[in-house]
């Protein structure tokens, strides 16, 4: 019996090693459980800092490696609580499929997670390393934004061809005509469908959609427009007599500038705060914006005898051709016998505008409502790579 009793006190040693173990080993797997959840935790916070610096290349271009850091860091910092030491950023990436795109960006974050039952093993914390990359994109982005809920646009002109862009419609729209419609989509969000007869689409049709906000704060020279509007103040008019003038930018209460030949617009931006002809004449500009204010009546091209006006390709309005502020809805008339615009068109409290300067380059109209009925056609360019309007960021890895 003494033996008896003393082999069953050398178990409870045993027992104590058998129950140490067990608890070390579920200590353990908490401890994996609560690293694999700070590993998501940390995955999130690189892929926001990813999509954040490819953001930044919105406004700043491409490439733009500080840009990207910057605002890699500040979204690393606020989604996770990183430091800048923590987070590597590359603008082109270093490596990687990516590497030689300069509007892509690679971020990686390298962070240590504490343990607490892992500590009996001697594993006082571990360290995590995740990785992400983004891009801009210009693929499928919309060149055609008609943004009024109310007003139905029109389509019955010659062939639309926008084959890598989308066509967005806040309402909706009558398609007719023997004409053919090519687009990346076709979006309409009001309760009824378009009327289409004798339209052929060429890829996307007519499908519904939710109803899209203005692009305008996703366009840096929009944006700064809106929020920073040239001043209306000291404008001056012109009444042109001369024959092939030059005119020079700034505000105009007046612009009339019709029957005179060819005018030369120098680059800059032109103020229109009051009226404007445009008739019987010929016009070409590089470098050009247009700035319509709330006491502007929009302009008229359909008489001018032909218009070649470009916007500017750098600075603070890059890309930014015509720019009506929201609260104007006069209609400006962009069409004419023989007229290519390019660029953002912007006026989005305008319905009913006519435009047919689509020729090929890349365009980006905002409107209210629109008809695009001339039988001439319409061409909407893919932008360069790196150069489009309305930027789309793609988390890519």
């Amino acid at each position: 019996m003494q033996r008896g009793l003393g082999q069953r006190g050398a178990v409870l040693p045993l027992v104590a090693i058998y129950l140490t173990v067990l608890l070390g080993f579920g200590g353990m797997s908490v401890d994996v459980g609560f690293w694999q959840y700070q590993q998501r935790q940390q995955q999130n916070a690189v892929d926001s800092a990813a999509i954040g610096g490819a953001q930044a290349l919105d406004a700043a271009g491409c490439p733009a490696p500080a840009t990207a850091q910057a605002a890699a860091d500040t979204d690393a910092a606020s989604s996770g609580g990183y430091t800048p030491s923590q987070v590597t950023v590359n603008n082109p990436p270093a490596s990687g499929p990516y590497a030689s795109n300069n509007c892509a960006v690679s971020v990686s974050i390298k962070g240590t997670k504490p343990s607490f039952f892992s500590q009996l093993f001697g594993i006082p914390s571990v360290k995590e390393t995740t990785s992400a990359t983004a891009e801009l994109v210009s693929t499928n982005n919309a060149c055609i934004y008609l943004l009024s809920t109310t007003a139905v646009s029109t389509f019955s002109g010659g062939n639309v061809s926008a084959p890598n862009c989308s066509i967005i419609i806040n309402n909706t729209a009558t398609f007719s005509g023997s004409q053919t419609i090519s687009a990346g989509s076709i979006g309409y969000g009001g309760s009824t469908p378009p009327t289409i007869s004798g339209t052929t689409f060429s890829g996307a049709t007519p499908a519904p959609m939710l109803q899209a906000p203005n692009p305008c704060p996703e366009i840096p020279g929009c944006a700064t427009l809106a929020s920073n509007p040239p001043s209306a103040s000291g404008c001056q008019s012109l009444a042109g007599s001369n024959m092939n003038p030059t005119i020079s930018p700034g505000c105009y209460n007046n612009l009339t500038v019709g029957s005179c030949g060819t005018v030369t617009l120098q680059p800059g931006v032109y103020v229109l705060n009051g009226t404007s002809d445009f008739s019987n004449s010929r016009f070409v500009g590089t470098g050009v914006t247009f700035y319509v204010t709330a006491n502007g009546t929009a302009p008229d091209f359909s008489a001018a005898l032909s218009a070649t006006i470009s916007p500017p390709t750098s600075g603070t309005y890059d890309g930014v051709l015509y720019y009506q502020v929201p609260g104007n809805t006069t209609a400006p008339n962009l069409s004419g016998s023989s007229v290519h615009f390019n660029g953002l068109v912007y006026a989005p409290g305008a319905n009913g505008v006519n435009f047919n300067g689509a020729q090929g380059d890349y365009t980006v109209l905002v409107l209210g409502s629109a008809n695009l009925n001339s039988s001439s056609g319409y061409t909407f360019g893919t932008p360069p790579s790196g150069s489009t309007l309305v930027q789309n960021v793609v988390l890519t890895q």
